[in-house]
C-alpha cells in the first residue's frame, strides 16, 4: 500500500497560497518538488475548507467611480477561468509607473468586497482578484466578439447609463489607454472609438478620431477639465497635468 507523503507545515502554506492564486497542479507540484497526486489530495481538501465567495457590490461605488472601474477594464482588463481549482479570476495589467492608477483599482474593488493582490512582472505591475460575480459582472456594461476582447470591444448600451457613469467609463478607458503629452486615447476596437466620441459629444467635449494603425480619439484639455469640476472626478492621468 502506498502511503501518502505528509509535507512540512511550511510546504502546506505554500500549496495553499499557490492554490488561491489559481497555480495549476503541475506547477505546485513542480515548486513543492512532490508528485501531483500527493498535491491534489492536499489541494482537494483545501478547497472543501474554502469560504463561501464574498458578495461583489457595485453599489458600493458612486456611478463615477463604477464608470471608471468599467472603461479601465475596457482597457487593460481580462479574465480567466481556470479549470483545474475552478476559480475565476481578473486581471488588471499596469506599468510600474503607475502608482496611483493601481491604488485607485485596488479601493474600488476593496469597496466592491473583494480581495485583491499585486504581482510584478518586469516592468509590468498586475493587480488580481477571484470572484465569478465579478467575472460575469463585465458582460453587464461591456460587450465583445470572441474570447480576446481588445478589438471589438464596447459599452453594450451608452442610453442606459447616467452621464457620471458615461464620463466615469472615458476617465478610466483614458487612465487605461490614454496617451502621455496629449489627452488621447489610442484602441484597437473601432466600436469603442465611436463610445468615446458619443460620450465625449454628450459631455461637450470637442474630439476628433483619427486612424493610423489604430484608432485614436484626441479631446480637448479644457473641455475636459471644465468636465471634471462639473463631475467632482478625473482620470489619474491627466488630472495633475491640465
Amino acid at each position: 500500500m502506498r502511503l501518502m507523503k505528509r509535507f512540512a507545515e511550511e510546504q502546506l502554506s505554500l500549496i495553499k497560497a499557490l492554490a488561491e492564486k489559481g497555480a495549476s497542479l503541475k506547477e505546485i507540484s513542480i515548486q513543492i518538488g512532490s508528485c501531483k497526486s500527493a498535491v491534489q489530495y492536499h489541494v482537494a481538501k483545501m478547497r472543501g475548507k474554502k469560504p463561501r465567495e464574498k458578495t461583489f457590490n457595485s453599489g458600493n461605488l458612486t456611478d463615477a467611480e463604477l464608470g471608471w472601474l468599467v472603461g479601465f477594464y475596457a482597457g487593460d482588463g481580462s479574465r480567466y477561468f481556470r479549470k483545474e481549482n475552478y476559480s475565476y479570476e481578473i486581471k488588471f495589467a499596469l506599468s510600474e509607473d503607475q502608482d496611483l492608477t493601481v491604488k485607485r483599482v485596488e479601493d474600488f474593488l476593496s469597496k466592491c468586497g473583494l480581495k485583491t493582490w499585486r504581482s510584478i512582472e518586469g516592468k509590468r505591475v498586475y493587480v488580481r482578484c477571484k470572484s465569478k460575480m465579478f467575472y460575469r459582472f463585465a458582460e453587464k456594461y461591456l460587450a465583445w466578439e470572441g474570447t480576446r476582447k481588445s478589438k471589438s470591444v464596447r459599452l453594450a448600451n451608452i442610453d442606459s447609463n447616467t452621464n457620471d457613469f458615461l464620463f466615469g467609463f472615458l476617465c478610466g478607458v483614458t487612465d487605461a489607454e490614454g496617451g502621455t503629452k496629449k489627452l488621447y486615447i489610442s484602441t484597437s476596437s473601432l466600436k469603442l472609438a465611436e463610445n468615446l466620441m458619443e460620450i465625449a459629444a454628450k459631455m461637450n467635449i470637442q474630439a476628433k478620431k483619427y486612424t493610423y494603425d489604430v484608432y485614436h480619439v484626441y479631446l480637448r484639455k479644457t473641455d475636459f477639465q471644465n468636465v471634471c469640476q462639473k463631475h467632482g472626478f478625473s482620470s489619474i492621468k491627466h488630472s495633475r497635468r491640465l
